[in-house]
């Protein structure tokens, strides 16, 4: 079994050695063959004929996979492979359809078969011989999941029967039985033509793009229980050589963003390899729509927009009357005028009323964007009288404990304090914001020289 193994993750050494078998045994048995005047054997010579260039077929066609995705080829080469079983498989066809002609013609006119022990040592040692290369190629098609390797392995388990069957003729004919020898070929043709035909139908399933179902259903429930996925709505799977190659479409919430979604792919393609090593797949990821989430909708219609950031505060009332009034504070770029603001607003509720026609009324708050970088400085330590008038302020409140971290920074001037309070940890994240909220108000009042401050609550 390790002399197996060993072979197994050589590909290319394997095919040729078996191409150079089989060019051995095509000239023994041609030998054979005109020296007995057995057509059995003789078929079985050109079975042999067809496997060598069956085996060159494999060797060019691992090879040709073996190569990398390109320009010209973006799925890579592996259906050279599947390209070599079809050919293979036509080759047989072929051969199975001239052996049984040239046998049916000889049962109507019976010729002279002189069996010598040489024929039959011959025969039983081919027997040996393939026996041995049969498990060989099995073990390296199980491991390396090559076609062309795996095609290989199935026409040399015919070959046992195709040299038992003319073996079996010959001893007959060697005893007196004069039709035995055309009756061995028959078999010899109708083993070929078996073999050709569940390798053509392999080959052809992969050419054609048969679907894999049982990829497909893995790919489908792997990908389902990906966090973030809402849906998986369609895979597709087709086979490419010794591995696969699919397609799955997924749906995330409607606001993902990019980075997100690219993330979303990501983890779904890494759940898949871990069941399908040999699959290469592609995730695309689509919006789910709920119409019942108001919210996420109004955020998926800023985001087609494109004009505006930092959308928050959004709250849809639906009013007595059954009317929704929608409103929300969204972020513009501070150099805009009020001009070209209002343009950008009017487009931003023709898109808005057209997702949500049931909104009767849409206020948006603008504020200015924040520039990507600002200049400040730390000036906690020069500054320790607002720190203590905060620090009062913060002991006073019942929501807030001692434990709390401030610093202050000013920007042009003026100074904002970053303060972080630890509140109860079965607080919800309403009430820790009304937390927030309450001493942001009470700073500011205690504190008048401060331009701002953003209270963050921690458990």
């Amino acid at each position: 079994m390790r002399v197996f193994d060993a072979l197994a993750t050589r590909q290319r050494p394997v095919t040729l050695a078996s191409a150079a078998i089989d060019l051995t045994l095509i000239v023994a048995k041609v030998v054979v063959g005109l020296l007995t005047g057995s057509l059995a054997l003789l078929s079985d010579a050109v079975h042999s004929g067809l496997d060598l260039m069956a085996s060159i077929l494999a060797y060019v066609a691992v090879r040709a996979s073996d190569r990398p995705a390109d320009a010209e080829h973006p799925y890579g080469h592996g259906r050279a492979e599947n390209l070599a079983s079809y050919t293979e498989g036509m080759l047989l066809l072929v051969a199975a359809a001239i052996i049984a002609y040239e046998a049916v013609r000889r049962l109507r006119q019976p010729a002279s078969v002189e069996v010598g022990t040489y024929a039959l040592a011959l025969l039983l040692a081919v027997l040996a011989l393939e026996i041995g290369r049969t498990l060989v190629l099995r073990r390296v098609a199980a491991v390396s999941g090559s076609p062309a390797v795996a095609a290989l392995a199935t026409d040399k388990a015919s070959d046992l029967l195709s040299v038992t069957a003319v073996l079996t003729g010959l001893v007959l004919a060697r005893l007196g039985v004069t039709d035995a020898d055309a009756v061995a070929a028959l078999v010899v043709a109708g083993l070929i033509a078996r073999a050709a035909a569940r390798l053509l139908k392999q080959s052809v399933d992969v050419l054609m793009d048969r679907a894999v179902r049982d990829a497909a259903s893995t790919v489908a429930e792997t990908a389902s229980h990906v966090e973030g996925i809402k849906e998986v709505r369609s895979v597709r799977v087709r086979g490419a050589g010794p591995g696969l190659i699919g397609e799955v479409e997924v749906t995330g919430r409607r606001t993902l963003p990019l980075e997100a979604a690219d993330d979303l792919a990501g983890r779904v393609q890494r759940a898949v390899a871990e069941r399908l090593p040999n699959m290469r797949l592609t995730v695309l990821v689509k919006a789910n729509v709920d119409r019942s989430q108001l919210v996420e909708r109004v955020h998926a219609t800023a985001a087609r927009n494109g004009s505006f950031r930092d959308l928050h505060d959004v709250v849809v009332e639906q009013e007595a009357d059954g009317r929704l009034h929608l409103s929300l504070h969204a972020k513009l770029p501070s150099q805009l005028s009020m001009r070209e603001a209002r343009s950008l607003v009017a487009a931003f509720e023709r898109d808005l009323r057209a997702e949500l026609p049931e909104v009767s009324r849409i206020d948006v708050h603008l504020e200015p964007l924040e520039p990507d970088l600002v200049q400040g400085r730390d000036v906690t330590t020069s500054r320790q009288d607002l720190v203590k008038r905060i620090r009062d302020r913060l002991l006073e409140h019942a929501g807030s404990s001692e434990d709390s971290d401030i610093e202050l920074s000013s920007r042009r001037g003026q100074i904002t304090a970053h303060v972080v309070v630890r509140v109860p940890d079965d607080l919800t994240l309403d009430q820790a914001h009304e937390v927030e909220t309450e001493l942001e108000t009470t700073i500011r009042r205690a504190v008048p020289e401060l331009r701002d401050v953003v209270v963050r609550a921690t458990a």
